[in-house]
């Protein structure tokens, strides 16, 4: 929680600085800076979209007797997300 509260206190800071006031009322450096940022996030979504079909793809060739001859039972319920049984919903 304190993290976030951090994080969203440093955009504060940020803002007030690419922002510039000689700039107004376009402010090109802080609404490009904005867009970078935006793209930058659309980037990471695919990447991670990747990564997470990829992980599905992995757990989709297991057949049940590699899992089972992998796990056990209580380990099956430990791992969590980490489970082969568990396929992430993209």
């Amino acid at each position: 929680m304190a993290h976030l509260i951090c994080m969203g206190n440093l955009g504060g800071i940020a803002g007030s600085n690419i922002f510039l006031a000689k700039e107004a009322p376009h402010y090109w450096t802080g609404y490009g800076f904005i867009l970078a940022i935006d793209c930058v996030a659309f980037v990471t979504c695919l990447i991670l979209r990747y990564a997470l079909k990829r992980i599905n793809a992995q757990r989709d060739q297991m057949t049940e007797e590699d899992i089972r001859e992998k796990y056990g039972d209580v380990d099956l319920l430990e791992l969590g997300d980490r489970s082969p049984y568990f396929r992430y919903t993209l």
